[in-house]
């Protein structure tokens, strides 16, 4: 069982993730930034309780593919349209989430 201090990221990525896709619901009425965003805040906390309860070594990696998928798409939704608000953002941070999961990956295994 991995320390309680290992999930906080992730507690703040599911956060960020799921308002992040309410408030693009509400601001523009966008069902995909609702289902998305929700969608990667589920498997944020996921994450988390996998980490926490199970096995860290799954729960980094889930991690790395959750954030790996998020950065790739968000970062094609940034040189597509050329925004950084919000797809840069959440882009960035999947990315910091994929370096901070690879490397506790790399300390567990």
């Amino acid at each position: 069982m991995a320390p309680s201090g290992e999930v906080h990221l992730d507690f703040a990525l599911s956060a960020l993730t799921s308002l992040g896709g309410i408030m693009g619901y509400v601001r523009k009425n966008s069902l995909p930034s609702l289902l998305g965003g929700l969608t990667f805040g589920v498997a944020y906390g996921a994450t988390a309780y996998i980490i926490q309860n199970h096995d860290a070594v799954l729960g980094h990696t889930v991690g790395c593919a959750t954030s790996a998928i998020m950065a790739t798409m968000m970062g094609m939704r940034v040189a597509k349209t050329k925004k950084v608000m919000p797809a840069g953002v959440v882009a960035g941070a999947g990315l910091v989430g994929l370096i901070y999961h690879a490397n506790k990956y790399s300390q567990w295994a």
